[in-house]
């Protein structure tokens, strides 16, 4: 299949009518316009019922005008700078070359052509499906978390469609240059404009394979000069979603969290809680008070047998002794700290107590 190539003549140059060119040019705009805003509703639409984040939806909507305009540009500039003439001619030689094409055209070759087509369309997608949501439940008997089960599942349904496009081109003895040269300068446009989202993508997939912290755990994290400390509400692609302590929510970059330091108070489900005791010298026995410290903590149900309560001698300065105290809880149990603030206050109440938090404030 050949085309004549089509050079206008520099003198039809702005022939014709020039309102009407002005209107021509305007009408291909619009409709441009109009069928990119149309697309764009479409994509959204369909990307929304997916995994993908919010930010990827809208960047890939606005992408989806490109293929529109770059059709409109080439009519719109033929017909503002040759006329209408050209533009014309150019129609009445391409429909020329298509039947010159098709008059040499084997009927029985094209038909046996659209028939593998359509025969590797229907396969293509049948089979992509299968292997979408066989991928999808076998991973699930795994525990695999379900974003990632549905983004590999994806994954999968569009590489065999990819392959499926690939062996229609060859069909049809088309040339893979173009198609890989065009998805190439898309990829490269996207990568450019996209480089943020990306970092935060590939952070994304780190935090969701790796699973440093789940869905539920409270942790802090720390990228100077910013401390962040909330529950984790849910983990996206794009963006790690927290509940502050003071009833925010707030999104945060996943490349953020990749560059930064991440605690986990909740991981493994208890934690040490260490309370400084400054007594005067003259109030200090040391079995009796070490032995009253100890019971006033253990007369707390929260607070776990094992490992038990320790109590340290820190330091003696300005007639002042210096305790520390270690005992365990349970995460979900963090907010009874007080209770034991309370108790050792009514046993020592010439004390000083600070709460020592090495993961920040819970």
């Amino acid at each position: 299949m050949s085309f004549t190539a089509i050079t206008p003549s520099i003198g039809a140059t702005n022939e014709g009518n020039p309102i009407v060119q002005i209107i021509l040019v305007i009408l291909t705009i619009v409709v441009a316009l109009g069928l990119g805003l149309l697309l764009r509703r479409k994509l959204v639409a369909r990307l929304k019922k997916t995994v993908l984040d919010n930010w990827i939806i809208q960047t890939l909507g606005v992408l989806v005008f490109l293929p529109v305009f770059i059709i409109a540009a080439p009519i719109a500039f033929i017909i503002s700078y040759w006329g209408t003439g050209a533009l014309a001619a150019l129609f009445s030689s391409l429909a020329g070359s298509f039947n010159d094409a098709f008059k040499n055209l084997n009927p029985t070759a094209f038909i046996w052509n659209l028939f593998q087509t359509a025969l590797l369309i229907a396969l293509g997608i049948g089979i992509a499906r299968t292997i979408k949501a066989v991928t999808i439940r076998s991973l699930g008997e795994s525990r695999i978390d379900v974003n990632i089960r549905t983004l590999i599942g994806r994954i999968l349904y569009i590489i065999i469609l990819l392959l499926a496009a690939i062996w229609i081109l060859s069909i049809w003895n088309i040339s893979l240059g173009i198609p890989v040269a065009f998805i190439g300068v898309v990829t490269v446009a996207i990568t450019v404009s996209i480089q943020d989202v990306l970092k935060d993508l590939a952070a994304g997939f780190y935090i969701l394979i790796e699973r440093p912290f789940y869905i539920g755990n409270t942790i802090s994290i720390t990228n100077a000069p910013v401390t962040y400390v909330g529950k984790v509400e849910d983990i996206q692609l794009r963006v790690t979603k927290l509940r502050l302590v003071t009833g925010e929510e707030v999104s945060i970059p996943n490349s953020h969290i990749f560059s930064g330091i991440v605690t986990n108070t909740s991981y493994y489900g208890e934690r040490r809680v260490s309370i400084i005791i400054t007594l005067p010298h003259e109030e200090f026995r040391s079995v009796e008070t070490q032995e009253k410290i100890r019971q006033t903590i253990t007369d707390h149900e929260f607070v776990m047998p094992k490992p038990e309560p320790s109590i340290l001698f820190n330091s003696f300065a300005d007639k002042k002794i210096t305790l520390t105290v270690h005992f365990w809880i349970t995460t979900d149990k963090a907010d009874d700290i007080s209770e034991v603030m309370h108790a050792l206050y009514t046993s020592l109440p010439d004390a000083d107590l600070t709460v020592k938090e090495f993961a920040g404030s819970i």
